[in-house]
């Protein structure tokens, strides 16, 4: 099993470093960050919500059947297939390049023992901004580590207590300024060194928040994931690929375009309550506004309640996004984020949805 360990804020030598991260992941103005993250394809509002759990979490810690969107000739695009490992390498590089953007100090562990010379602990986010020689020479270390695919067997419990026992020694610092650490754990599988539910049991006494990314679709895996999730009852997110995770979300939601965006934002860590509920129950209209805030920001900060007003909220939010499609892994083309007539269809008078 191959895999990959991120997590936030946590110094790669178990040194306390929490002021030394704070420092620099509060360097850059607000505003700055936001537009750096605009700048790396991001709608505003998904943009701001990086940048504030970048601040809760003062930064992240963390087979030929995946796939990836592609850009072509003549600006198509498209969900190519690629292998797992590929596809994971994708998503590791823009974290990394967002943790340099923002300054948050993030490590990189692989779980498995890297073949040739790669490197198996990679640090990013040291300094701010990507344009200096320090961050350069950093996604270069990532670029290594991504192209030097894991071998071997996966001792992801003794990754999983180094990274808790560091988190640990940081602990007062993290609860005197009010913000977590962030545990990303990229499997496509089970671990071969012990329990996994009591190597991670330890942290439900810390302020960490944990998301599992899951580079798989065997079931027994997922269910073997989910399990763990409920039985430890952290504070813990389990997501699946971004086409499983699509799919998931628009059972739950059919007008809404899960796109690789929105999945970023999960898989970097978030505490926005309202996402942890798209791939489990239908939300209501009353949440709607909140979620259109989420992923569109400030243009839609003032949406008309949807209770009141259904055809204004209705009309105002597709003029909110007229500016901003997204791709569609479930349709394969691109889509606006909210699909009105869809939403008409389910919210609208006879709808079970209210």
């Amino acid at each position: 099993m191959a895999g990959i360990v991120e997590a936030q804020v946590v110094g790669v030598d178990g040194s306390a470093i929490p002021t030394v991260s704070k420092t620099q992941s509060y360097a850059r103005p607000v505003a700055e960050s936001v537009d750096a993250v605009r700048n790396m394809g991001m709608p505003l509002g998904l943009a701001e919500q990086f940048v504030k759990s970048t601040r809760d979490f003062s930064g992240s810690m963390g087979t030929q059947d995946g796939h990836r969107v592609m850009s072509g000739p003549g600006g198509r695009e498209g969900l190519i297939s690629c292998s797992r490992w590929e596809e994971l390498g994708e998503g590791i590089g823009w974290h990394a390049r967002l943790a340099v953007e923002l300054g948050a100090y993030t490590e990189f562990r692989l779980l498995n023992q890297p073949s040739g010379r790669g490197p198996q602990t990679v640090v990013v986010g040291t300094t701010v901004g990507s344009d200096d020689a320090a961050s350069k020479a950093e996604l270069a270390r990532i670029q290594q580590l991504v192209y030097s695919e894991p071998t071997g067997r996966t001792p992801l419990c003794k990754q999983i207590r180094e990274v808790t026992a560091q988190i640990a020694a940081n602990a007062a610092c993290l609860r005197a300024s009010g913000t977590k650490a962030c545990v990303v754990i990229a499997s496509d599988g089970e671990a071969s060194d012990g329990d996994i539910a009591q190597a991670l049991r330890p942290l439900r006494d810390l302020p960490v928040w944990v998301v599992i990314r899951l580079c798989t679709d065997d079931d027994r895996v997922v269910q073997y994931w989910n399990d763990i999730d409920e039985e430890l009852e952290l504070d813990m997110d389990v997501l699946d690929d971004l086409s499983g995770e699509a799919a998931e979300v628009n059972a739950a939601q059919p007008w809404l375009t899960y796109g690789g965006p929105l999945h970023r934002l999960r898989e970097w860590g978030t505490a926005v309550k309202i996402l942890d509920l798209l791939d489990e129950t239908a939300l209501t209209k009353t949440q709607l506004p909140a979620l259109a805030k989420v992923i569109l920001g400030g243009p839609a900060a003032d949406l008309p309640h949807p209770e009141l007003d259904w055809k204004g909220f209705l009309k105002a939010l597709d003029l909110c996004q007229r500016d901003y499609t997204v791709w569609d892994p479930a349709r394969n083309r691109r889509r606006p984020w909210f699909h009105i007539k869809k939403m008409k269809k389910c919210y609208g008078d006879g709808c079970a949805i209210s």
